[in-house]
């Protein structure tokens, strides 16, 4: 999978070294960019039903008009803020580029957060 030449790192932090994996949508389901974490004896899902050992940005694509939409971005409590998100977001943005299709980001994370410190990114951007 191609990976971008320019990742946003947080200020004062390390990059995160995640291996980020590709799950295609199967069926009607939503396909995912998905890094898992060494849970350090968590895992499975928290509270809210959620992933307690991995960080993702949910997507659907729509292949008739090369678009992915990205419509969920989930990170773990306790290790939100060191630009986790981040990374498999960069890694859905460098699929796109890659298969010449836009981004669609209903994700509030993607639109409001992401994509304020990459307007690079932008030019995959549709609203």
């Amino acid at each position: 999978m191609p990976r971008l030449s320019t990742a946003y790192v947080p200020q004062g932090r390390m990059p995160p070294a995640l291996e980020v994996y590709h799950v295609p949508p199967e069926g009607r389901g939503p396909g995912k960019f998905v890094a898992r974490l060494e849970a350090g004896g968590a895992s499975g899902p928290d509270e809210d039903g959620e992933p307690s050992d991995e960080v993702y940005v949910a997507y659907e694509l729509d292949r008739k008009l090369k678009r992915i939409v990205l419509f969920h971005t989930w990170t773990p409590s306790a290790l939100r803020g060191k630009g986790l998100a981040a990374r498999v977001c960069e890694e859905a943005f460098a699929w796109a580029e890659a298969n010449d299709t836009r981004v669609v980001p209903e994700c509030s994370y993607v639109s409001d957060t992401f994509l304020a410190k990459r307007k690079d990114l932008e030019r995959l951007v549709d609203r």
